[in-house]
């Protein structure tokens, strides 16, 4: 026999007797992606991903390296690589290596996440699982995650620092170039405080100085004890304010039998050493009544500073205070009615200003996207005057209402038309109109016609205009009234003539 065709022979047997081993596939799993340096996962870097030797095939299975993604609204989540057996995969019709890719959504219009995909990815050579995300970047170290310095931009593949915090891996502490200098001392442990003038720099990022006088008195409101403080503060609270405590000390000290009480007096400035003169509520010496804003800051559109009206003292030069707030709306053109928009709240500021700003509100598309960036922003001159929204108007809101046998309430629609409360701020900053629905409006109560009212906030102008129905041969009106300043939406739909007292309930903050 020709040896050629004898090691052709062998080969043949050799393969009958040993069959071919299993694919080696990537394994591997990272449900919880965040971009830190470790998570090899993602890329499948060699030497530290673990490589797997597959099963051999037998039968009808067969086995295949895969890959799984989850994409979370646009991110992707999760990813996680195997070798699979094709009898007990994703694919239920089915004992064959699947020919595509294979993905599964699930939708929750009104969640948060909205939209969940699993995308399955199947493939038949050594080693070929290692698709990746061509979005995902991970960052060059942990970004000192486990100390709270930072944390990976997984978009950008850049460390994102927590205050104080800097440098590429969030490893340097920040120096501020400037620091306040104030009065810094206490009547407990120095006499001399009552008198101090002199300044020293601050001990951290504190932009303001103050000083407080905390006098306890007793029951027959003699006085006790009486406390000088100087210091640096974060907080421009008063120019000279006081208010009545109870003792905010330990046991038996606070036992309100003793009849222990505290009236504390505190004065905050804004410039180096302002902090040197009294504090007893009484506006002497340098100091002056400043005017007072709401101040609070949301740059997430978290809605915290949304129906803020806390105030606080203003900056030495402030005059004005501001309001500005950013949002994003998307039309619903998918609908045969009318409908508020898609909403998204960027930023609200309110704050102490040093100059007047028109009111006004810009609109802008944004690139390749279906929606709009607005942003309003206002000055006023009055104490605390800067809430509700931006260039919107404030509005009446009240409605007649049904009663437990589902009738409508003849005295509800009385107190909503005739009674109206004030005007207050719209919900929502995209809320342009103030308006008025109503519905047979005829004074007298007639059985099985209801009389209804609602005055509030909307999107849309809905027009002014009446329309007739005839009822049991009484003529019933439909009328709708649409304005756009301040507690305009007063009186009766139909009844041009009260829409002039409109300025008698405007809301006065």
């Amino acid at each position: 026999m020709d040896t050629t065709v004898l090691k052709i022979a062998v080969i043949f047997i050799v393969v009958l007797i040993f069959p071919c081993e299993g694919l080696d596939c990537y394994v591997c799993v990272d449900t919880n992606y965040d971009g830190e340096i470790h998570q090899t996962c993602f890329k499948t870097v060699s030497g530290t991903t673990t490589i797997y030797t597959c099963t051999a095939d037998s039968g009808s299975t067969v086995h295949y390296c895969g890959t799984k993604f989850v994409v979370t609204d646009g991110v992707t989540t999760s990813v996680e690589r195997y070798c699979m057996a094709s009898t007990s995969d994703e694919d239920v019709y089915t004992d064959a290596v699947p020919s595509s890719t294979n993905c599964k959504t699930y939708l929750d219009e009104w969640g948060n996440p909205t939209s969940t995909t699993e995308c399955y990815y199947h493939c038949t050579t050594d080693n070929c699982n290692n698709i990746t995300t061509s979005s995902l970047k991970q960052c060059s170290s942990d970004c000192n995650i486990g100390t709270s310095q930072g944390s990976c931009n997984y978009i950008t593949g850049t460390c994102v620092c927590s205050s104080p915090y800097a440098g590429s891996d969030c490893s340097t502490p920040q120096v501020y170039a400037t620091r306040k200098s104030c009065v810094q001392c206490n009547s407990e442990t120095e006499s001399g405080c009552i008198s101090f003038t002199t300044s020293t720099t601050c001990p951290g990022t504190e932009n303001y100085c103050s000083t407080t006088t905390s006098t306890i008195y007793d029951s027959a409101f003699a006085i006790v004890k009486s406390t000088i403080t100087r210091g640096c503060t974060s907080n421009l609270r008063a120019v000279d304010e006081c208010r009545f405590n109870d003792v905010y000390t330990d046991f038996p000290i606070n036992d309100a039998s003793l009849g222990y009480k505290e009236f504390n007096c505190y004065s905050t400035c804004d410039t180096n050493g302002c902090n040197n003169g009294t504090a007893d509520g009484i506006i002497n010496g340098n100091e002056a009544v400043t005017l007072q804003c709401v101040v609070c800051t949301d740059s997430v559109g978290a809605g915290t500073c949304n129906t803020a009206t806390v105030r606080q003292a203003c900056p030495s030069g402030s005059t004005y205070c501001k309001s500005t707030v950013t949002y994003l709306i998307s039309e619903k053109n998918d609908l045969r009615h009318r409908a508020s928009p898609t909403y998204h709240l960027v930023s609200v500021v309110r704050e102490c200003a040093n100059f007047s700003i028109p009111t006004q509100c810009t609109e802008s598309n944004v690139e390749a996207m279906s929606f709009k960036k607005i942003t309003c922003s206002e000055t006023c001159q009055e104490d605390g005057c800067n809430i509700g929204w931006p260039g919107r108007p404030k509005c009446l809101t009240c409605s007649s209402s049904q009663n437990y046998n589902n009738k409508y309430d003849d005295d509800g629609y009385d107190q909503c038309r005739e009674n109206p409360p004030i005007a207050t701020p719209c919900s929502f900053p995209y809320e342009t109109h103030c308006i008025i629905q109503e519905h047979g409006i005829q004074k007298s109560y007639i059985p099985g016609i209801p009389r209804r009212i609602t005055r509030g906030c909307s999107y849309y102008d809905i027009g002014n205009e009446c329309s007739s129905t005839m009822i049991r041969n009484i003529t019933i009106q439909n009328c709708n009234y649409t304005c756009t300043t301040d507690g305009c939406n007063i009186g009766g739909a139909s009844t041009e003539s009260l829409q002039a007292v409109v300025a008698a309930v405007v809301f006065n903050p």
